[in-house]
């Protein structure tokens, strides 16, 4: 494990779950960068805010990349309000740490259930950058490359026979939504289909790319107009825009597993019916 996953791991443990607020001055220094729509310009007061909200909160990290000095993790928030409502949240936080602390964080958050407890964002502007950090290997950099182009060509381009090209026939694809999206490439093909025909200017920018080894890691931008009939559900001509963190495995070229957080607020502002999460 790097320094740098060590300290997000350690920051996790005293301040998600532990709610030790005395620590934050040393992770989180004066002057460091926030980016996280949840927290605005006042760390602390978000964090007391959400205690006395969720006050048996607990956090778990269920994935981390580490690319030189950024550490990408997807993490999952479960606690309980004062009317004992379920709180299972996912966000994918992105932290830049700089001698022993974090000099810039951001995240992708899922406001279409903390929404349900009150909280809104208060900004969302996290810099975009596609350039990766430091030196990478050949086989690193290649794997970017694929993971971009199935970017551009498939969800942008819509050409979904490029499909074939970037993904494994079997991948298997780990989601939290209801219903899940099935395993394999024809099932992902099936998938966009749809979401083509129910937004024929459908594009996704990505904002930020991190690889290591095998993996890659993305933070995307997707806009649309909710202008064509799809999956028995007419248009309201609104205008999309989510925010997604995807990591990726990669083997012989081609992606083999794919995880997600998603916000999935942006499908509610449009007016798509969001169904619960697979609670695990």
């Amino acid at each position: 494990m790097s320094p740098s996953e060590d300290l997000v791991r350690q920051l996790v443990e005293e301040i998600h779950n532990e709610h030790r607020l005395d620590r934050l001055p040393a992770y989180f220094p004066a002057g460091y960068a926030e980016h996280d729509p949840r927290v605005g310009d006042d760390l602390e007061g978000f964090w007391q805010e959400f205690l006395q909200t969720f006050g048996d909160l607990k956090v778990s990290v269920d994935l981390t990349l580490t690319d030189h000095d950024q550490v990408m993790s997807f993490l999952t928030w479960r606690g309980h309000d004062a009317d004992g409502r379920d709180l299972e949240l996912h966000t994918s936080e992105l932290f830049r740490v700089t001698d022993g602390a974090v000099a810039e964080h951001g995240a992708v958050v899922d406001y279409c259930e903390l929404g349900t407890f009150g909280f809104t964002p208060q900004r969302d502007d996290f810099p975009s950058s596609l350039d990766l950090i430091g030196p990478h290997t050949p086989a690193e950099e290649a794997n970017v490359g694929v993971v971009l182009s199935a970017y551009d060509e498939v969800m942008t381009q819509h050409q979904l026979d490029r499909a074939d090209v970037h993904y494994s026939r079997d991948y298997v694809h780990h989601n939290d939504q209801m219903p899940a999206v099935p395993n394999g490439v024809e099932a992902f093909k099936e998938f966009f289909r749809g979401n083509f025909a129910r937004y024929p200017d459908l594009s996704v920018a990505p904002d930020n790319v991190l690889a290591h080894g095998d993996k890659v890691m993305v933070f995307a931008t997707w806009r649309g107009t909710n202008t064509g009939f799809a999956r028995g559900r007419m248009p309201t001509g609104k205008k999309l825009f989510m925010r997604t963190s995807d990591m990726f495995r990669l083997s012989s070229g081609q992606v083999v597993e794919h995880w997600e957080v998603v916000d999935y607020s942006g499908l509610q502002r449009v007016g798509i019916p969001i169904r619960p999460y697979r609670h695990t």
